[in-house]
């Protein structure tokens, strides 16, 4: 984790003299990495509009930037500003989540230089900065003369230094973290543990309210272990240990997904088809009460009067958890990192560094709904007036827990996710669903190396 006056300049090889004329060409974007960053670098706040850039005009450059479904907008937005102060094209493409990062599989491993810039969900970064696939910024910034900015929230930025202390990889952008939401018009006392959300859910499902008491992802792979996750967690139970051991197949893990089950029972039909989105749309419609996975990007939906029936109804804080057990919110970050085989790894890097910068990322915040990433915007009046719940938000991040940081967990979610759905939909009893996913996690993972 970088402190506030932290130089970076870790190298992951010795200078060459190929590295020298890297070097050279390093200098032609210093100028413009200072002049684009100074907001964030120095602390000082001004237009987004009236930003200075400095950045040499390359008419003829180009950069790609692959992001998640959801993001392209946002993303071409900035992208325009970026184009029509430095003269470098930004080309967004945008795909759902399961072919972006089988795409980046394929892209980094490889060498290739299809992307300049990739928007990586946090769990991914094991695999792909462990892998040395994404380039050390310590480099870049110490060759432009730059330090990190000190504006990061420090729990969000550190999931970027990976190995840990090996080397800043990426930065983040996208500030999730998975947070218990309620209906406080609804619910006069929040529920602190697990059993007390199956019982205050299951009431409101049973009253007179015509609002279902939860909403639960179910959807195989991602979606289902995301929503299991923080209800295992709140059983004292995570799905890895330390060691990367399963622990599926155990009293904990079974308890957690028959509350899973319970919960299902009170939440809207079709719950083994629920993704991220769906959820989202339950809370600010008003459909469902209560969620422990619910994300900022729909906080922020929640609080959008424009399509939100709930403005000011919903609180939220951290995830329930039984007696002597302790709340662990959960990052779901994304973050911007450049692949080695970029062949504009000096452009990418400028055009981060503005993008990441307090302007911008207000900017995305305000117009488009982006959690934000630096702490100065959860406590920003202006921000704060629209949407009361930062600070609470702060809080949660600054007790975030991360997904087990192994290279392999993007498999083993998929596996979970898969056995817990088909829970969900009622095809497999819960105590044979995890016993088999503890065997294919365990099977999945000595394959690979990662336990004997």
């Amino acid at each position: 984790m970088y402190s506030e006056a932290r130089k970076v300049g870790s190298v992951d090889k010795p200078r060459t003299k190929a590295h020298l004329t890297r070097r050279s060409l390093l200098k032609l974007t210093a100028a413009g990495a200072v002049g684009i960053g100074a907001a964030s670098l120095t602390g000082t706040v001004a237009s987004a509009r009236t930003i200075s850039f400095q950045a040499p005009r390359l008419q003829a450059s180009r950069i790609t930037v692959l992001v998640n479904s959801g993001d392209g907008v946002r993303v071409r937005a900035l992208g325009e500003s970026y184009t029509s102060h430095t003269g470098t094209t930004v080309e967004v493409l945008e795909l759902p989540y399961d072919q972006s990062f089988q795409k980046l599989q394929i892209a980094l491993s490889q060498g290739t230089d299809a992307y300049d810039v990739a928007s990586l969900d946090d769990p991914w970064i094991p695999q792909f900065a462990g892998n040395r696939f994404l380039v050390n910024l310590d480099e870049l910034y110490s060759n432009t003369g730059l330090t990190v900015s000190d504006q990061f929230q420090p729990q969000l930025l550190s999931l970027g230094n990976w190995p840990p202390g090996e080397g800043l990889r990426a930065l983040p952008w996208l500030g999730n973290v998975q947070v218990f939401a309620w209906r406080k018009d609804l619910i006069s006392v929040r529920p602190n543990t697990w059993d007390d959300v199956v019982t205050t859910a299951q009431s409101i499902k049973g009253g007179s309210s015509g609002v279902f008491g939860y909403a639960i992802r179910g959807a195989a792979g991602n979606p289902a272990t995301t929503s299991f996750l923080p209800i295992t967690r709140g059983f004292g139970k995570d799905v890895l240990s330390p060691t990367f051991e399963p622990q599926l197949a155990t009293e904990e893990a079974l308890a957690a997904l028959q509350t899973s089950l319970k919960l299902r029972d009170t939440a809207p039909p079709g719950a083994e088809n629920v993704q991220h989105a769906d959820v989202g749309r339950f809370m600010y419609t008003g459909v469902t009460a209560m969620s422990g996975d619910i994300w900022p990007d729909q906080l922020l939906q929640m609080f959008d009067p424009t399509i939100s029936n709930v403005v000011g109804l919903i609180e939220i804080g951290a995830e329930p958890s039984q007696a002597g057990v302790q709340p662990a919110n959960m990052t779901g970050t994304w973050l911007l990192g450049i692949p080695q085989g970029s062949r504009n790894k000096e452009r990418a890097f400028d055009f981060m560094v503005w993008f990441t910068a307090f302007d911008q990322q207000k900017q995305l915040l305000l117009g488009y709904n982006n959690p934000p990433v630096l702490a100065p915007l959860f406590g920003d009046p202006e921000a704060v007036a629209k949407f009361p719940f930062l600070p609470g938000l702060l809080a949660a991040a600054e007790k975030a827990v991360p997904r087990p940081r192994t290279p392999f967990y993007s498999g083993v979610e998929d596996i979970i996710g898969r056995y817990v759905s088909q829970a969900i939909a009622g095809q497999t009893p819960p105590d044979q669903a995890l016993q088999q996913a503890n065997r294919d996690v365990r099977d999945y993972l000595v394959r690979n190396g990662a336990l004997a």
